[in-house]
């Protein structure tokens, strides 16, 4: 072996050493998993968990008073010494579906900056509502015989004749959430929630209608999305909510606020004779006056409420 060939062999081999040396430090750790994100970073991870669990508030009504389990997704080491630690959380029983996401930013001495909710917890629609679609009608209404229902007095603003129904629609009532009980497929009352798409901004509206077909013959109806819409004072329109597909079993609730809830939702059929009652659903912006209801399914009515 020649002298510069020796002098070749020892630089590469000098060259091959510093890279085995640099190359741990390129492979630190920055994110962890799961059991080994709390290993890594037990005093992040556990100042995010004592923190959502003293800070429900943010969850909104539904899960606020609901016991819930958190589990640690991840945590990912941050600039100056920040970690970044995602927990799922979901209530504790009962619950089938999509956790809810959420990260928080947290210092090397486990002060919370930052806070995020990236998904609410997302029920899956509950087998005994799915199961009801052909008999719904029948948990969401109550049919009564005219024979023996007084009609209102006269001037009443609120009851008006369609074509084929009579309709009153009665002044619209406002909720941040709606709980209510209510029978399920196999006969059980439940406590049943229904909550706002956007919890931080809008309520629900919820409206009394009572259908009467005091013709002759049968009449029938299909109570969904089109049936009518709620007038704000803006003139703007609100379809309402379909009620099978947005409650859900409540967790935690001790007293419910409608106590009288009765959500209108299906297909049926309205004989001579016969009356239905239920609650049509709205989303409407915190704090909407209401102008109207158009009623549209099977019939046409206007009812004012200015």
């Amino acid at each position: 072996m020649t002298e510069d060939n020796k002098e070749k062999e020892e630089s590469a081999g000098q060259n091959h050493m510093a890279a085995e040396q640099a190359e741990p430090a390129m492979g630190t750790e920055t994110v962890a998993v799961g059991d080994r994100a709390v290993e890594r970073f037990p005093t992040q991870v556990r100042a995010a968990l004592e923190y959502a669990a003293a800070n429900k508030y943010e969850y909104g009504p539904r899960l606020r008073n609901a016991e819930l389990t958190w589990d640690v997704v991840s945590a990912e080491s941050m600039t100056n010494d920040i970690v970044r630690v995602r927990i799922e959380f979901a209530p504790t029983s009962g619950f089938r579906g999509d956790s809810g996401i959420e990260y928080m930013d947290v210092d090397a001495a486990g002060a919370i900056l930052a806070r995020r909710q990236i998904r609410t917890p997302k029920e899956n629609t509950p087998v005994v509502l799915i199961g009801i679609t052909g008999v719904s009608i029948i948990l969401a209404v109550i049919f009564i015989s005219l024979m023996t229902w007084l009609k209102p007095e006269g001037g009443d603003p609120l009851y008006v004749a369609g074509r084929t129904l009579w309709i009153r629609a009665e002044q619209p009532e406002s909720r941040e959430f709606i709980t209510y009980t209510g029978l399920d497929s196999e006969g059980d009352f439940r406590t049943w929630l229904i909550n706002p798409e956007n919890e931080s901004e809008n309520d629900l509206v919820y409206v009394k209608v009572s259908l009467f077909n005091e013709t002759s013959g049968s009449v029938n109806l299909v109570i969904d999305e089109e049936a009518a819409k709620l007038l704000d004072g803006d003139r703007a329109s609100y379809l309402p909510l379909n009620t099978i597909e947005r409650t859900l079993e409540a967790e935690g609730v001790d007293k419910v606020n409608s106590p009288e809830f009765m959500p209108m939702w299906g297909s049926l059929t309205l004989d001579e004779g016969e009356q239905v009652v239920g609650m049509l659903v709205f989303e409407l912006p915190e704090g909407s006056e209401f102008t109207e209801l158009r009623w549209d399914a099977s019939d046409s009515a206007v009812i004012k409420y200015q």
